[in-house]
């Protein structure tokens, strides 16, 4: 601790905090916020309390606490959630909010779950500002956006975002869902949980002690004439179906799936057994996507340039006439030694054309789709990324911890080479 009573967060095996639980508490949410950390975890050791942080996709540890400083910690954010601080055995879930010293209020939802050495407490931090993210903000080229524009121009059909867990699935729907409440339509969502508060947007959370499920509030929602409707997460074949129907009825959904790809967004909605035909002329348009780290640009070095850089001609289309350059990060005290300065949306946009209609109709598997996809114009995501990295917003390293891309051997191999210069 500093002189001031303000958090220094060294790391500190087993260190006995002077502050109290609850103004230690209101300090590291604000110091989390400050960073725009996602997560906050504080979470027993064999020998401690561990307080740890996800920034930018990455679990950075901030603290060791004293057991029994770090359990009263833990009962203090499970008492202000509402997470039944009485039960030690059952795992537990709560909300809360708190307001920081420049009057921002941050919401955040609280799980705790027992684990070998006592409990694991998981805070997600909801940030009204990264709500309030627009369409332009994403991270989006103007191609892009371009393409998202005019499938959210689609009076009806189904619209699928996909991913993989943390992937900003919800915040491309939140942004699609602004862009679209212009007070012309009735607009329901229904989420687990509700995240942001959007105004003039009719939200609904699922409630599982009450039994009351995404489908059921689907179909719920379906009696309200919506004119779209937002869907958290598809997750069984009632959902799917359910949603595939309302968007062949006049409604345009939009609902996030778990798959790798665009391609294998549409195999994922076949497996929930959806009628292919219903399926095919319902679907509109597929968004798949990764955050990937945005170089910090007060600091990041140029260590390439030149035509030789560029993999194929569909990255030479995109750069349209820019001269291709490859950064590395440096690290300064703008981006706090890390070289990256925020999150990024790399995504991989499929727009449904009559050949891809009909490809899902006779079950063609995902090659054949990804591959007719590409011929009308898709920019499949390695090449969106080569793009990205060629613009200077990311590097090699960084998209290949989330995404398996032979295609960027070459520059992966530029980048190692002017690190050992």
């Amino acid at each position: 601790m500093s002189d001031s009573g303000a958090i220094d967060f060294n790391e500190i095996e087993g260190e006995t905090e002077l502050t109290p639980p609850e103004t230690y508490a209101a300090q590291l949410i604000e110091w989390a916020a400050e960073r725009n950390a996602s997560d906050l975890f504080i979470s027993d050791s064999e020998r401690s309390v561990v307080v740890a942080v996800r920034r930018m996709g990455r679990v950075e540890i901030v603290r060791r606490l004293a057991r029994q400083y770090g359990r009263y910690l833990q009962g203090h954010f499970r008492a202000i959630s509402d997470a039944g601080a009485g039960d030690l055995v059952h795992p537990a879930e709560g909300r809360a909010s708190v307001v920081l010293s420049d009057r921002r209020s941050i919401d955040f939802r609280l799980s705790v779950i027992p684990t070998l050495y006592g409990h694991d407490v998981s805070v997600r931090l909801f940030d009204a500002e990264r709500g309030r993210v627009g369409i332009d903000a994403l991270g989006m080229d103007d191609e892009e956006i371009a393409t998202l524009k005019r499938l959210l121009g689609f009076p009806s059909g189904l619209i699928l975002v996909s991913g993989p867990v943390a992937s900003g699935k919800t915040c491309t729907l939140y942004a699609a869902i602004r862009h679209l409440n212009d007070g012309s339509r009735k607009i329901h969502t229904i989420e687990d949980p509700v995240e942001y508060p959007l105004a003039g947007v009719h939200q609904s959370q699922t409630n599982q002690r009450a039994k009351l499920d995404f489908a059921e509030l689907l179909v719920a929602v379906l009696r309200h004439s919506p004119d779209v409707i937002m869907i958290g997460e598809i997750r069984d074949s009632q959902i799917a179906a359910t949603a595939v129907r309302a968007g062949a009825s006049g409604q345009l959904v939009l609902a996030t799936v778990h798959a790798d790809s665009t391609a294998q967004a549409i195999n994922v909605m076949r497996q929930y057994d959806v009628n292919p035909t219903f399926l095919a002329r319902t679907l509109v348009g597929v968004i798949n996507q990764r955050l990937i780290r945005r170089l910090c640009e007060e600091c990041r070095e140029e260590i390439a340039s030149g035509d030789e850089l560029v993999g194929n001609d569909a990255v030479r289309a995109r750069l349209r006439g820019e001269t291709p350059r490859l950064y590395r990060p440096v690290g300064g005290p703008q981006c706090s030694d890390s070289g990256y300065s925020s999150l990024t949306c790399l995504p991989e946009l499929m727009v449904i054309t009559p050949e891809i209609e009909q490809g899902i109709i006779r079950g063609a598997g995902s090659a054949e789709l990804e591959e007719l996809a590409v011929r009308a114009g898709m920019l499949r995501m390695v090449d969106a990324a080569q793009v990205r990295i060629l613009r200077g917003i990311t590097t090699p390293t960084e998209v290949c911890r989330e995404l398996d891309a032979p295609e960027l051997s070459h520059l992966v191999a530029r980048a190692r080479a002017a690190e050992s210069e």
